[in-house]
């Protein structure tokens, strides 16, 4: 069985598509009413605790260690958890015990096992970001077969069994905690990605943390302190506030009133939506600014829009509607939001029986994906008098795409030369470094030998490099990304026999 998966910062969510060729959600293999899966883990006594089990303990232990957002933190060295035993959990650990409450969920559901997944992704991820997602799937023993961009799998959901003529499509994925715009082009052969922006800052987690705000400089005025160093009166915040959230997002809701209790004092709180919408302006404008430089890169303007498509489950905010309608000016008519919370998922397991499957799906296949951040060498500036970030690739490339650059021995009988490889986001942000290349034994080298190397991305995003020696035709290609090492092997040997309880 093929599935899709949607790795999402909140929530995450598995699909396969039926014999029918429409695609499915997986329920929990203990609740087959629920069909989502809280992104949040605890590690402890009990085991490997994941989804709404974490969530329904917390009413009774505020204080439960708990790991939340660990989307957010993929791709960086950080430990993101400590269980009671003291051992430490980086944020592919994390993301594999989501992944294996996925996986047993699909299983126990179809009875079938997963011989495939296609994993989605922000748009914005860079190389390691995307390694650490492949990683967490291998942690998981999932055989993933590939990653694809959320807006992207929103767009063949959103073009599943429609037969209509070429349009422009402005695809805004907004979810718990990344914001992704990207304009596709899509026809009756497929679809053509032209450019997509991101922001890895801006999503459900900042509105429900604008509520937080505003809640505790109540409490402050109350009670003459904060709340921010009480873990478990925060927890309960953060609960609060998703509620609150939801609740001042509904139709004819114009204000709440509720009791909460907050490191043991008692308080009943009113917000109203004016309050909250006021709260929240910097991230509109923030996601207002996304979506201009995603015009910008592919020379349009909303006028070349011929649908907005929304997708994840922060686009049902009113305040973010209202204010996509107010820049976009297009006729309610030419907005759709179909399954905002399932689209991704259900793309995903779409493009997964698309490429590695044989059943038949009426959908758009992908034709075209771009370059979704810049990708260079680290080379010295004589004028600078420093190393700086020399970029080879650009952004909204189109894939693959590789670019050459050559570089020189320094000295006689050199045996090496290393490169090394960067990418970032744009030109205004500081390079991520994305390992060092190294080539070698050099064969009969002299000072100032030339090596001709080639940077790029292959067809599914990810970063390749080639290196050759002219003169004795000897070459290298391999993907830039870590194998298997000593942590990870450490982190699979730990995780690989437990049952995930959710």
């Amino acid at each position: 069985m093929l599935v899709g998966i949607d790795l999402g910062t909140t929530f995450s969510l598995v699909s396969y598509v039926g014999s029918n060729g429409t695609p499915t959600l997986c329920p929990g293999k203990n609740n087959d009413q629920e069909f989502q899966t809280a992104s949040v883990v605890h590690v402890g006594q009990r085991g490997a605790l994941v989804g709404e089990l974490v969530e329904q303990l917390l009413d009774e232990e505020p204080g439960l260690p708990l790991c939340r957002f660990v989307k957010l933190s993929m791709g960086k060295d950080d430990h993101v958890f400590t269980d009671q035993e003291g051992f430490d959990y980086n944020s592919e650990t994390v993301s594999a015990l989501i992944l294996k409450k996925l996986k047993q969920d699909a299983e126990a559901a179809t009875g079938e096992d997963i011989s495939g997944a296609v994993i989605t992704i922000p748009a914005h991820f860079n190389e390691a970001q995307r390694q650490a997602t492949i990683d967490a799937g291998r942690l998981a023993d999932l055989p993933v077969r590939g990653l694809v961009e959320e807006p992207v799998a929103a767009a063949t959901y959103f073009g599943h069994g429609a037969t209509t003529a070429e349009k422009t499509l402005f695809v805004f994925d907004l979810g718990g905690g990344t914001l992704d715009a990207t304009v596709l082009q899509a026809t009756e052969t497929g679809l053509y990605v032209l450019a997509t922006e991101g922001a890895a800052n801006i999503g459900g987690k900042n509105f429900d943390e604008a509520i937080m705000d505003l809640i505790r400089e109540q409490f402050r005025s109350q009670y003459g302190r904060d709340v921010e160093n009480d873990k478990e009166a925060m927890q309960s915040l953060r609960v609060f506030a998703t509620a609150a959230k939801i609740e001042l997002s509904q139709a004819g809701v114009g204000s709440i009133t509720k009791p909460i209790l907050l490191s043991g004092k008692p308080m009943r709180v009113t917000i109203n939506r004016v309050q909250f919408e006021q709260a929240v302006e910097p991230w509109l404008d923030a996601s207002e600014l996304v979506c201009e430089e995603a015009l910008k890169a592919v020379g349009m303007s909303w006028s070349d829009i011929d649908e907005l498509v929304l997708t994840g489950g922060s686009s049902l905010l009113p305040c973010i509607q209202q204010r996509l309608k107010d820049i976009s000016n297009l006729p309610a008519g030419r907005t759709s939001q179909d399954q905002p919370h399932a689209a991704v998922a259900y793309g995903a397991a779409i493009i997964a029986e698309q490429k590695f499957g044989d059943k038949e799906t009426i959908a758009p296949p992908i034709k075209q994906a771009v370059t979704t951040n810049e990708l260079g060498i680290r080379v010295y500036d004589p004028d600078k008098k420093k190393p700086v970030f020399h970029p080879l690739i650009h952004k909204n490339v189109p894939v693959p795409v590789e670019q050459r650059q050559t570089v020189y021995t320094r000295s006689d009988e050199q045996e090496s030369i290393s490169i090394e490889v960067l990418q970032r986001k744009d030109q205004y942000s500081p390079p991520d470094v994305l390992g060092n290349f190294s080539f070698g034994p050099l064969k009969n080298a002299v000072k100032n030998s030339p090596i001709e190397v080639h940077l790029g991305f292959d067809e599914d995003g990810r970063v390749r490099v080639k290196a050759q020696d002219p003169r004795s035709g000897q070459h290298i290609d391999q993907e830039v990304s870590a194998a298997e090492g000593e942590a990870l092997s450490d982190q699979y040997q730990r995780i690989r026999n437990w049952v995930v309880k959710g």
